[in-house]
């Protein structure tokens, strides 16, 4: 297994491409600490993980709120020893996330405090966790409404994703020589 004695945090993993990725991770051999904010939902991500034999553990969590990610990245190493791939996928786009100039300002908020500060508060705690087990990735999901925009508005959330991809190429200059091309999943390695 490629992933043997490798672990991934992963965030939105409740559902959609998130629970998805924890399967194919653990598929592969890695010890997995999933991370939603709906318990439900990440209750059967880890059910359907355990069914195939694989390594997991689901942490409740709010992406948006620091002390919740501290407590997620803290659990996720205590049970693993180590993090080494952090995963972000946690984002959303709510159906009144529409234009500019229709989309109430929380609305906008939300999605940029979950799509975007989500990500920086993950890799603001987990980058270190990495660093100290002797580097490893991270993946920061976004999209390419962040490239080319979206012919049905959902302006905020592609403003989010744009930025994603911002931080992305930011972080990669910072701590590693991954390529930073402008694509949906962009990649950066600490």
């Amino acid at each position: 297994m490629r992933l043997a004695n490798k672990s991934v945090l992963i965030t939105g993993a409740g559902s959609g491409m998130g629970r998805l990725a924890a399967q194919m991770f653990a598929a592969e051999g890695a010890q997995v600490v999933a991370a939603d904010i709906s318990e439900a939902v990440l209750e059967e991500t880890v059910a359907s993980v355990h069914a195939e034999g694989g390594s997991i553990v689901g942490v409740p969590a709010d992406v948006t709120s620091g002390a919740s990610v501290e407590k997620l990245l803290a659990v996720g190493v205590k049970e693993f020893g180590k993090l080494d791939v952090l995963y972000n996928n946690a984002g959303i786009f709510p159906d009144d996330d529409t234009s500019v100039v229709d989309t109430d300002e929380s609305v906008y908020q939300r999605v940029i405090d979950v799509n975007l500060k989500g990500v920086y508060l993950c890799c603001k705690y987990g980058i270190p966790e990495l660093i100290k087990a002797g580097g490893g990735s991270v993946v920061n999901i976004a999209s390419f409404t962040a490239l080319m925009g979206c012919t049905v508005p959902q302006d905020a959330y592609t403003a989010s994703k744009g930025a994603v991809l911002s931080l992305t190429r930011s972080l990669a200059v910072q701590y590693g020589p991954a390529a930073c091309a402008p694509t949906p999943s962009a990649r950066a390695r600490s």
